[in-house]
């Protein structure tokens, strides 16, 4: 009897522990801390960017903004490879969204629809490759949350034409690519080459639960 017991209830144990450590605590406090910076980021220092950047556009004409908006995939990138969970990267940029919101981004409430659009393209790019803290995936997900956030903002802006469609289209996968995707790559390598993330990165995760 005392065998069977323990055949029943380990692996009912096991399941458990799967569930509870699905989201660690310290991929929750990944998540805010980085939420805030990346707010910051994206309420002062890329619209700062974007105002410098986006004359070097200017031959796209009216979605010349568009070259320089990968930098808003970056923090998400970052995020999506610290974790490599599915949903994390959504759940992180909703959460960053709403801190957006409560410094003032001039787009309000929809701040959080925005920032959730950006992570569940990084989502998406990263799921086709099973959620693989791997370059590629990260480069398609900032490409397809660029394109998506950019495409929105062309058609709330009145700026919808066949053109404007896939130039911009085009313009936001190439800018999520280089400027989201492989930067927030790079920042993440150097991150672990210091040691800054050894002990609170993914694989220290579930020590401290």
């Amino acid at each position: 009897m005392h065998g069977t017991t323990v055949d029943v209830e380990g692996p009912k144990e096991e399941g458990m522990t799967r569930r509870r450590r699905y989201l660690s605590t310290m991929d929750l406090l990944t998540m805010a801390a980085v939420s805030v910076v990346g707010a910051l980021f994206s309420a002062h220092v890329w619209a700062a960017l974007m105002n410098v950047a986006t004359p070097l556009f200017a031959f796209l004409g009216p979605v010349g903004w568009i070259g320089a908006s990968g930098v808003y995939l970056i923090w998400p990138v970052i995020v999506g490879l610290l974790i490599a969970k599915p949903g994390a990267v959504t759940l992180y940029t909703l959460v960053q969204g709403f801190v957006e919101m409560l410094f003032g981004n001039a787009f309000g409430a929809l701040a959080i629809v925005y920032a959730g659009a950006e992570g569940l393209g990084v989502d998406l790019g990263m799921g086709i490759f099973n959620w693989k803290a791997k370059l590629p995936g990260v480069l398609l997900g900032a490409g397809i949350g660029c394109v998506i956030v950019d495409e929105i903002y062309i058609f709330l802006f009145g700026l919808q034409s066949t053109e404007t469609i896939i130039i911009g289209g085009i313009t936001a996968f190439l800018s999520g690519v280089l400027l989201g995707g492989l930067p927030g790559w790079l920042i993440t390598q150097a991150l672990r080459r210091t040691g800054a993330v050894s002990r609170f990165g993914s694989e220290g995760y579930e020590a401290l639960d």
